[in-house]
């Protein structure tokens, strides 16, 4: 079975509630500067595939996506 990955993805502006129901099981944070970070566990590339969808289909212009290793 594949190990859970830790992802950092940063989008161009913040999201509010409703956006961010979107990315359930997700973290959202919205920074000072008006972008926003989704960091959470996802379990294989299929997942992330499906989130990197999702902010495609909200219009939302995608930053970075980061994988943060056990030993960050």
């Amino acid at each position: 079975m594949d190990k859970l990955n830790f992802y950092k993805i940063i989008v161009k502006g913040h999201l509010d509630d409703t956006l961010a129901s979107w990315f359930e099981g997700l973290t959202v944070s919205n920074l000072e500067d008006g972008d926003a970070i989704l960091s959470g566990l996802l379990p294989d590339q299929a997942a992330l595939q499906g989130i990197l969808k999702r902010i495609s289909d909200l219009g939302l212009t995608l930053i970075s996506v980061n994988t943060i290793s056990e030993e960050d």
